[in-house]
């Protein structure tokens, strides 16, 4: 019976994978050549022998777990709203709810200004609302435009900060990194050795 692997069980996947990989492998099947029956042998071989195997790609698979232990630690953490998020959401208020209500005043005085200035009593009273009016419009339509411009801002400042961070993607460079090495350094060789060996035997 074969030995488990002493490797976390989300690793051992990948070395099974990379075993089959490697006992297909030009370099494996012309030690093999004529040699039936020699690959299940070989296999049970590399994993009885797979702290050995593993050493081979050691700094990879070090550099590999602390990787993902950070990204287990991360995303344990409480998930907090951004600085960024913060400076969106104020963005948000200044382009869309400052121009709702300066847009509504300014309708609210325009219409009571001209309806106002209908009247000779009131007629003064009117072109003052009508100009407020249109001030109340003016500073909606540059909040909306500044508004605009700064959501702008702060997801292309988020984009860009999004790429820098290595997460991820830095993740699976590490893994891949781990799973070429354990097969070219580690499992190749090592089968290969294996076979001559059993020609010897």
């Amino acid at each position: 019976m074969d030995r488990p692997l002493r490797l976390p069980q989300q690793d051992r996947a990948d070395f099974e994978t990379e075993l089959g990989r490697a006992l297909a492998a030009p370099q494996v099947r012309a030690a093999l050549q004529g040699m039936g029956g020699e690959v299940d042998r070989l296999r049970r071989v590399a994993r009885e022998n797979a702290e050995y195997v593993l050493a081979a790609a050691a700094p990879e698979y070090e550099r590999y777990a602390a990787l993902r232990a950070d990204a287990e630690a991360v995303a344990r953490l409480p998930v907090e709203v951004p600085a960024r998020g913060r400076a969106s959401g104020g963005w948000g208020v200044l382009g869309v709810i400052v121009p709702i209500i300066a847009v509504g005043a300014a309708v609210v005085l325009l219409l009571l200004g001209y309806v106002l200035g209908l009247s000779d009593d009131a007629e003064g009273l009117g072109r003052a609302l009508v100009g407020a009016g249109w001030v109340a419009g003016g500073i909606g339509a540059a909040c909306l435009l500044l508004g605009g411009l700064g959501l702008l801002g702060a997801a292309s400042r988020s984009a860009g900060g999004e790429e820098a961070v290595g997460g991820p993607g830095e993740l699976v460079v590490a893994r891949d990194a781990w799973r070429t090495a354990l097969a070219e350094r580690g499992l190749v060789p090592f089968l290969v050795a294996q076979a001559h060996a059993g020609r010897r035997v």
